[in-house]
């Protein structure tokens, strides 16, 4: 009934499931498995059934998919784990028995037992994917726990221990765990430990470092407890299981006392031998310097695990003062600087130990008790009051407090030194913990103490600032660290949210926290800071959630500042994390406070996935908060201050976008407070600094040129932007991105009509797009603002002729010709019509040749000529090109338009598709357009077929366009006739001299192009591929295949790209289907291909050959076992492996393919 209701109710909502709904199907497998698995006839064999094995695989993958939702496996783990840990118990009951019954005959031999050490080790993986998914808390509370457990569990993992290579690693671990809970049972060990004597000597020789127990006694305690040490230098999961199983062995009662000391002891003088300290510190030094080596740090990782979980069960530090200053010395050391990892738990063992060193009642709590009196008071109306009475309350908690004669001993604050300092640590998981740590001791010191600590945090972040909040200027980060500013930040979130910051010092730190919002430093080509801005926006988001009512009359007063900032943050940050993050402080404090300046208006415009995608956080969330007057203004600021300015050119380019939108609303702030420094930027040594601010300038001189043209001041200060730029600026590193800017800031001087001040400037303007044609690579910003500006100050006739020429005049390395080619879409004139008509059928470079079309393309609108019935082919390749099906729709109707008249009359019919039995074409359609196309190859000018047959073959590489392109080639090929001299007379398609063969060749010729150079290789072999397969190259003659087969071995020759090599191996596969002649030629290509370094192309060289070979049976061979052996080969064969299995299985293969190959001829 409950799983009915479950099963009802089990619904999507956003895409994920609520509830468990595969779990019908689910339990019904589990149920074959068990019974397969619980069948206790079959644990004598090693392996377990295939069934079972495959069963056990798809449970495994079904649990998967719940790994971010584990929560919904909940209400079946009962049921999933029991009847598992069932046949488990069996299992590990038979094991045990009959290990007994292999030492009792002292046979020494436990090969000869009769239940298999491996038999469920598919059932002990799949419950290692159960802890994976859902955690092994969660699950190890439904294993079994009885007494009568206790020592079966323990001689099989013993007795796995023994076998390790023979093992799995999740049965072992499964076992940690076990007997982890087992050692939580409440009775005597002594009482229950039978002896278990003649149990085999350990020794773990797979291990980093080979380790054999030693145990003084046969007691069950210290056999437990040395099987556990062995663990302890594992690098797989089993480390962790053993550190749980040894720390709650040893906090029993009866092993606190006995046993724990020792342990202890042990566990100092592993970390001491590791890393080399005995009695000689120097050895220490030098070990510290050199470095510890990979099994040293494992031994100290697994026994910093163990005390980890060991400071957290014991009651007080008193069984550690002897070992204490030690270990604080171990903790200080800088030995395991180089190892994250140890760092990490050093840091949670010296939260740990602070805390066992505290007293165990917290004195927050009291002082919690004294902030609801401030609270009841101030709602009573008395504000100061209730102030007052929250710092009386505190202070007095502090005497109560030393009354007591609650002191804080010297390690504590030795232990809190250590964790202020791994606020810095130079790796996040350190940092993390560290805060965590400052977080949880902090709360249980008395409130005068915390507050020293809470001052402690703030100082990190004040260390290397070098301008303070209280003076009003703002804070300079550049000379800080960013660990140091994530660690505090992180710290002070911890603080907030455990209700530790009163109001003296929020106002000292809130300044601080808000300058995290826009923690940026520039190192080189990249930035640091946005784990320091993410981290602020936790502490934000921890500020809403204090429960202190004096803290929000402090956020109330400084709510305008978090808000803005928080909300610019929210737009104009380059990280989306960090862009939700603020988004969510700002929700929070919406929700709790309601101070901040209309907060639900403005979050609905800012919420999680507005500002998810960055074009539309920038610019159209931005522009829609901008309207309110609170955010206006500090929306443009931190636009015009920071982002403009930004090291990412993307992000420079979304910031102007974004001042185009924002920059109207506020058009004196603009000009009066920020345009000046924008301007005074422009001529910054610093690139990206110097590149924003004239894009800025631009801009605003452009959405603000009514407004300035009425100011002459601010008018003069626009203009005088190029005239102000170094020279060197223009020539140096750097000088693209500059003349880039220059070019988009001319433009907008255009568009907007500027009077620019006569022919001397505007030569200068143009002398600048002379050297950004030169400079830059890509310009078609630049052809666009040239175009503008062309239009508005128009060109001179030596200006006209300068721009001509240079596609000649200018070195043909590097872009520059193909950029003055573009350029010419700009002018008027029929010399520039003759020269795009040229360089479309005569460019050197294919780069000259597109563009060249691009350009005509252009050129057509405003200018035409009877000439154009060459460089109509030459622009539908173009527009073919284009790999977006809503833009190609639009560019096909648009060339159709301006050509219809000037292509010739065949080509013009053909195309139009206005022959005398059909109507027009509907150009939007693609899939019409395509079939158009593909039959305009009819045409009899070869200058126009082959540049569109390259067109179409480069769109059928393409989604969503490809298939239409290839389905429309495939058709036109059908009506073609197989050889050139077999043509029909009654059918048109053949008059054109075209045929199969031609086809085939064409392939051919377009895969013999340089192979460094061309950009049709691929799209050939693709195409050439899906014409095989659809058939419609089968009438080819057979002469015509050895030429493209040469060809893609010329390209498989060393090819090391692995996307193009699939390729071949494909094509070789469909090749094989033309004729047995080329199935040979194929096989033996795929065979050589099998022994390919890549493992992925061995894999795809093995899975095309099994396809060619054993289901497809190109060759006809009666060796049907000879067939066999290579079926098993291919199939079995781990391919994508590096051994010497693969290595033999490959000469097997080959003997027997060549074999069989020989046998055939």
């Amino acid at each position: 009934m409950e799983d009915s209701r479950l099963e009802i109710l089990a619904d999507e909502v956003a895409g994920a499931p609520t509830f468990f709904r595969e779990h019908v199907q689910f339990l019904d497998l589990l149920d074959k498995v068990v019974k397969s698995a619980g069948d206790s006839t079959s644990w004598t064999s090693e392996r377990a059934p295939a069934d079972e094995q495959r069963m056990m695989r798809e449970l495994s993958i079904t649990l998967e998919l719940y790994q971010e939702r584990p929560t919904c496996l909940d209400p079946y783990l009962e049921r999933i784990v029991g009847q598992l840990m069932t046949v488990v118990q069996e299992y590990v009951y038979a094991y045990h028995d009959s290990t007994a019954e292999s030492i009792c005959k002292d046979t020494g031999d436990t090969d000869t037992m009769s239940v298999g050490l491996s038999r469920l080790s598919g059932v002990f993986d799949f419950l290692y994917t159960l802890c994976k998914v859902r955690g092994y808390k969660v699950i190890m509370r439904l294993f079994p726990h009885g007494v009568a457990d206790v020592e079966p569990v323990f001689v099989t993992l013993w007795m796995h221990t023994s076998r390790l290579a023979e093992s799995s690693w999740t049965t072992r671990y499964i076992l940690l765990i076990w007997l982890s809970l087992l050692a939580m049972i409440p009775f005597d060990m002594e009482s229950i430990d039978s002896g278990n004597r003649g149990l085999p000597i350990l020794s773990i020789d797979g291990s980093p470092v080979v380790q054999q127990t030693t145990v003084a006694s046969d007691s069950l305690i210290d056999r437990w407890i040395e099987l556990g040490k062995l663990y302890l230098r594992s690098p797989a999961c089993e480390m962790e299981g053993a550190a749980v199983m040894l720390s709650r062995l040893l906090s029993r009662k009866d092993t606190a006392s006995s046993k724990q000391p020792a342990f202890i002891e042990w566990a100092i003088s592993e970390i001491c031998d590791a890393i080399g300290k005995n009695s000689d510190d120097s050895t220490s030094d030098a070990a510290g310097k050199k470095g510890m080596s990979i099994a040293n740090v494992l031994r100290v990782n697994g026994v910093l695990r163990v005390l980890c979980h060991l400071f957290v069960a014991m009651d007080s530090a008193y069984a550690l003062r002897r070992q204490m200053p030690l270990l604080i010395e171990l903790f200080e050391s800088d030995a395991f600087e180089q190892h994250s990892l140890t760092r990490k738990l050093i840091t949670k063992a010296t939260q740990r130990l602070a805390l066992l060193n505290l007293p165990p009642v917290s004195a927050t709590s009291i002082a919690r008790n004294s902030v609801r009196k401030s609270a009841k008071a101030n709602l009573g109306g008395a504000l100061g009051q209730g102030s007052q009475a929250s710092d009386d309350n505190a202070s007095t908690i502090s005497d109560e407090c030393e009354a007591n004669g609650t002191e804080v001993s010297e390690e504590v604050e030795t232990f809190i030194g250590i964790l202020l300092q791994k606020l810095q640590d130079k790796d996040t998981i350190v940092r993390w913990s560290a805060a965590k740590g400052i977080g949880r001791v902090t709360e249980r010191l008395p409130p005068a103490l915390a507050q020293e600590i809470v001052f402690a945090v703030a100082d990190v972040l004040k260390e290397h600032a070098l301008d303070d909040p209280s003076d009003g200027r703002p804070i300079d980060v550049s000379m800080t660290s960013e660990f140091a500013w994530h660690g505090a930040l992180l710290a002070l979130a911890e603080l907030s949210r455990k209700g530790l910051l009163m109001s003296q010092a929020l106002s000292t730190i809130v300044p601080w926290v808000v300058r995290g919002l826009t923690y940026e430093i520039q190192r080189g080509d990249y930035s640091v800071g946005s784990n320091v801005r993410d981290a602020a926006c936790y502490v934000m988001w921890s500020f809403a959630r204090m429960p202190n009512p004096e803290s929000r009359r402090v956020f109330g007063k400084m709510s305008l500042q978090m808000s803005t900032t928080l909300i610019s943050v929210a737009v104009f940050d380059r990280e989306s994390n960090v862009r939700r993050a603020a988004s969510a402080a700002f929700q929070e404090h919406v929700g709790r406070h309601s101070t901040f300046p209309h907060g639900i208006s403005v979050l609905q415009l800012a919420d999680f996935f507005s500002v998810g995608n960055m074009r539309n956080a920038f610019v159209v969330a931005s522009r829609k908060i901008a309207e309110y007057d609170e955010y206006r203004e500090p929306l443009l600021h931190h636009l015009c201050t920071g982002t403009i300015y930004h090291w990412e050119s993307r992000t420079r380019e979304l910031a102007a976008a974004a001042l185009r939108e924002l920059a109207p609303l506020a058009a004196k702030y603009v000009i009066e407070n920020l345009l000046p420094q924008i301007v005074a930027n422009t001529t910054s040594p610093f690139l990206a600094v110097r590149h924003g601010a004239i894009v800025a300038t631009g801009v605003i001189a452009e959405v603000l040129a009514a407004d300035l043209k009425e100011l002459d001041r601010s008018s003069k200060l626009v203009l005088s932007v190029a005239d102000n730029i170094p020279l060197r600026y223009l020539e140096d590193f750097g000088s693209s991105m500059t003349l880039d800017a220059i070019a988009q800031y001319m433009g907008c001087l255009s568009r907007a009509k500027w009077d620019i001040g006569g022919n001397e400037r505007q030569q200068k303007y143009f002398e600048y797009f002379v050297q950004a044609f030169t400079a830059c690579k890509e310009v078609d910003g630049i052809v666009s603002n040239f175009s503008a500006f062309a239009s508005t100050y128009g060109i001179s006739a030596e200006q006209h002729q300068q721009i001509v020429s240079k596609h000649i005049t200018v070195e043909t390395s590097g872009s520059s010709r193909e950029n003055f080619v573009l350029a010419l879409s700009a002018l008027k004139g029929r010399d520039v019509f003759e020269v795009l008509c040229k360089l479309v059928v005569e460019g050197v470079k294919v780069e000259i040749r597109r563009n060249a079309s691009a350009a005509l393309g252009e050129f057509c609108r405003h200018s035409y000529n009877d000439k154009l019935r060459l460089a109509a082919g030459r622009l539908l390749e173009v527009l073919i090109y284009q790999q977006q099906l809503e833009n190609m729709d639009y560019r096909i109707r648009r060339a159709v338009d301006h050509l219809r008249r000037y292509i010739p009359a065949q080509s013009k019919q053909i195309i139009e598709g206005k022959s005398a039995n059909e109507g027009g074409i509907l150009w939007t359609d693609a899939e019409a357009a395509f079939t158009r196309l593909a039959h305009a190859l009819s045409v009899s000018e070869e200058q126009l077929r082959q540049p569109l047959f390259e067109g179409l073959v480069a769109t059928g590489s393409v989604e969503p366009l490809g298939k239409y392109a290839v389905s429309a080639v495939a058709d036109y090929v059908d009506t073609l006739p197989a050889s050139s001299t077999a043509s029909d007379p009654d059918n048109a398609e053949s008059q054109s001299g075209w045929s199969v063969d031609g086809v085939v060749l064409e392939l051919t010729r377009l895969l013999l192009t340089d192979r460094r150079t061309s950009k049709l290789i691929n799209p050939a072999l693709i195409v050439a591929d899906h014409l095989i397969e659809q058939g419609s190259l089968n009438s080819a003659s057979s002469t015509v295949w050895v030429p493209l087969y040469r060809a893609v071995q010329r390209i498989a020759f060393k090819l090391r790209a692995p996307q193009r090599l699939m390729l071949c191996l494909k094509l070789y596969s469909s090749v094989a289907m033309v004729s047995k002649e080329m199935a040979k030629m194929a096989t033996e290509s795929l065979l050589a291909h099998i022994g390919h370094p890549i493992p992925k192309i061995r894999q795809v060289a093995a899975d095309h050959l099994y396809t060619l070979l054993c289901i497809n049976g190109f060759l006809e061979v009666d060796d049907e076992d000879s067939m066999a052996e290579i079926d098993l080969l291919l199939t079995e064969t781990e391919w994508m492996r590096e051994d010497a299995g693969v290595k033999e299985a490959r000469g097997k293969l080959t003997d027997l393919v060549k074999r069989i190959l020989w046998q055939s001829v």
